[in-house]
């Protein structure tokens, strides 16, 4: 359920380590609270940007919208997680959902945790 991380990690977090544009470095003094919130909305707004310039790079500047919606990474990943939550919804009930959406909370907050340790006043 955090299936931009891998991109996003090798595209942008070795790239841009320690600098204002990489959200997983976490600032001198930042709130792990704060930081968990920033590297989550940022990393996925920075790997939208990537998925974008890769596809214009791709078909060039004037490529139709639909295009850069539907061959785009992060739409893919978001129909995976729709389908994979209506799925455990469908077959297994609320109660499964309820626990899938909890057990990818902590999944996540672990990671970005890990991140805020390791990069802490970079």
């Amino acid at each position: 359920m955090y299936s931009h991380f891998l991109d996003e990690h090798n595209l942008g977090h070795h790239k841009y380590l320690g600098t204002p544009e990489d959200p997983a470095t976490a600032l001198r003094g930042e709130s792990v609270y704060h930081f968990v919130v920033r590297s989550f909305i940022g990393s996925h707004i920075n790997s939208l940007k990537r998925e974008i310039k890769r596809l214009k790079k791709t078909w060039g500047n004037d490529c139709p919208i639909a295009l850069l919606i539907f061959s785009n990474k992060m739409t893919m990943y978001f129909a995976i997680h729709v389908t994979l939550l209506t799925t455990i919804y469908l077959v297994l009930g609320l109660s499964s959902l309820k626990y899938q959406l909890v057990y990818t909370f902590w999944g996540v907050w672990y990671l970005e945790v890990i991140n805020y340790i390791e990069h802490y006043g970079i």
